[in-house]
């Protein structure tokens, strides 16, 4: 029988940790582009960060109400 991670709820609550974890680290102002490696990798003007902050309200809004019922 082959588990799909859509239902591992293990990994769902991990995830959803994660993406609580990045919008709570936006609200609070913490300064991403400050950080080691994005200084080395990505340039001033690229908005991955704020991707990843689309991802997350993203994930939470489509995996919590299924985890929390």
């Amino acid at each position: 029988m082959k588990q799909s991670f859509l239902t591992n709820e293990a990994l769902i609550l991990i995830c959803l940790c994660l993406a609580v974890l990045r919008v709570f680290l936006e609200v609070i102002g913490f300064e991403f582009k400050k950080l080691p490696l994005t200084k080395r990798v990505l340039n001033s003007n690229n908005k991955f960060h704020q991707y990843g902050l689309y991802f997350s309200v993203g994930y939470i809004i489509l995996f919590a109400p299924q985890f929390l019922f």
